[in-house]
């Protein structure tokens, strides 16, 4: 979906779902998901208008795609003929993304490997065959994690870890400006900062790309591809469980990192307030413990941080009378919920849509700031099918995703950012 706004004439918002919401294995897969839940959603939103589309391509998809010349022009076809513009891509899970036990194999391959750089390179190919001749100021964003899990870097080589991560995003950004110079495509690698990734924070993420431009030397070629094809995923959920505040100088920061923000995923985490207090919160959550996806926690008080990496390990840190976990005046788990809920209804949780709402309206009031003249907004609610009963709501799935875009298109247009 187009938005824009009359104080910004050149700017626009492209406001999207992702597909890894009923992610497919295989192009016929892709093809059902985009009939049965993207169609009725636009149906429903956007009768008659372009819709944007946050695609998810598995790796054996998107290799397939990226040598089958025919097989993709008939998906851009596709897509086209029924108004659906593929204008952000996730690049984040390679595989199997809904399996039992994925957890931290999210992030495998890591950045560090070929396999992972393939699988990028692999998606930019398809991106710009499915979006030939642009222009120049148009880009197209594809999101990935900062390298690795935490579990998978030693402590004393974190720093030389991120300096290999680094050199693999300068490799491709050395692929992404050579597609621009031929096909006229700009595309940005946004890095999604994720609690207990090798790089956890916008603010962390920001210092590394300090760290590199002093190193490499702003003007050299290759800070310049980077400059321009390597930025920032803003993944609301990740940054409100980090506890990051929401505020300028941040968000100056964030402008600063490599080609700034390349795309924001409006998603909301799940809250805990006075966790001591609220014994129905807490085993709400603690209920919550799954076999599929990574549910980060961090805890925070006036003289207490405490973290763990998934509810099993807040299980056992909450056992221990003495832990920090008792300190705490609110926990936040990354357990991605629909953006339009407050609340799961009474079970004792909250979520922090408030603090996506913020985060998204700071981001509208510096168009200024954007990498390029648009703004890639992603709502990427992908837990549904283990989401419990009261964060589900009436209906099935594109009645949630509804609820959740008009959430979000509510806070655009209080910004002034109507559809075009």
């Amino acid at each position: 979906m187009l938005l824009r706004h009359p104080a910004h004439p050149s700017r626009s918002v492209r406001l999207s779902y992702c597909l890894n919401l009923h992610p497919a294995d295989t192009l016929e897969g892709l093809y059902e998901g985009l009939a049965c839940v993207t169609e009725p959603l636009h149906a429903r939103l956007a009768p008659g208008r372009e819709f944007s589309v946050g695609m998810y391509l598995p790796a054996t998809l998107a290799r397939a795609l990226a040598s089958d010349a025919d097989a993709l022009r008939e998906l851009r076809a596709w897509l086209g003929g029924h108004g659906l513009d593929p204008s952000t891509f996730n690049a984040f899970p390679y595989g199997g993304f809904t399996h039992i036990g994925l957890k931290e194999g999210v992030f495998a391959p890591e950045w560090w490997c070929a396999e992972r750089l393939q699988y990028t390179l692999d998606v930019a190919q398809v991106a710009a065959r499915l979006l030939p001749s642009l222009g120049p100021r148009r880009h197209v964003s594809i999101s990935t994690h900062t390298g690795a899990h935490m579990s998978r870097v030693r402590p004393t080589e974190l720093d030389s870890t991120r300096r290999s991560v680094f050199a693999n995003w300068v490799a491709v950004a050395s692929q992404l400006a050579r597609v621009e110079r031929e096909q006229g495509t700009r595309i940005v690698l946004a890095a999604e900062p994720e609690p207990r990734a090798l790089t956890e924070t916008c603010a962390a993420l920001a210092e590394v790309f300090a760290s590199e431009r002093e190193l490499r030397g702003a003007q050299s070629e290759a800070q310049l591809a980077v400059a321009r094809h390597v930025g920032v995923c803003l993944d609301t959920c990740h940054a409100a469980v980090e506890f990051e505040p929401a505020d300028q100088r941040w968000r100056a920061a964030l402008a600063a990192s490599g080609a700034g923000v390349g795309k924001l995923q409006f998603t909301s985490a799940l809250s805990v307030l006075d966790p001591r207090g609220n014994e129905f919160g807490r085993r709400a959550l603690l209920e919550l413990d799954e076999a599929r996806y990574l549910h980060q926690v961090t805890g925070q008080g006036p003289d207490a941080v405490a973290r763990a990496g998934d509810l099993g390990e807040l299980r056992s840190g909450w056992a221990e009378p003495q832990s920090a976990w008792h300190a705490c005046t609110e926990w936040r788990c990354h357990f991605h919920v629909p953006v339009d809920l407050e609340a799961l209804g009474a079970t004792g949780l909250s979520t922090t849509r408030d603090y996506a709402d913020a985060v998204l309206a700071l981001e509208l009031a510096a168009p200024n700031l954007w990498p390029s003249d648009e703004l890639h907004v992603e709502i990427e609610t992908y837990t549904w099918d283990v989401l419990p009963r009261e964060a589900r709501g009436a209906g099935e799935l594109v009645d949630g995703l509804e609820r959740e875009y008009r959430h979000v298109l509510a806070v655009l247009e209080r910004a002034g950012w109507l559809l075009g």
